[in-house]
């Protein structure tokens, strides 16, 4: 049974799923991993890594840099330095709600 859901429309429903959490947050000590090392880090596999890191792309929270055949994954710096005090806001009540970034 497949838990993700087809779509997911709000930073809050990305960021909902412990391991998208822990996701973005070794992406931000660690930028530019490949797919491969981010599983290692999180001690977990490609294949249950590679459904959440679509969903965490779909919500712009990181990006993919291709170089050479190398893929490297990075946060969307954007998206955690809000234009506005309504969206800060917003994610500062999503992370709270979630017990931060490392929370897992």
């Amino acid at each position: 049974m497949n838990s993700m859901p087809d779509k997911v429309l709000t930073l809050r429903e990305a960021l909902s799923h412990p391991l998208r959490r822990a996701i973005v947050s070794c992406l931000i000590e660690n930028p530019g991993l490949s797919v491969r090392q981010l599983a290692r880090e999180l001690g977990v596999s490609i294949g249950s890594l590679s459904g959440h890191l679509v969903i965490l792309e779909r919500v712009g929270l990181i990006r993919e840099v291709r170089l050479s055949k190398k893929l490297q994954l990075y946060v969307n710096e954007e998206m955690l330095m809000p234009r506005t005090l309504d969206r800060r806001h917003d994610l500062s009540i999503i992370w709270s709600e979630h017990g931060g970034l490392s929370s897992v």
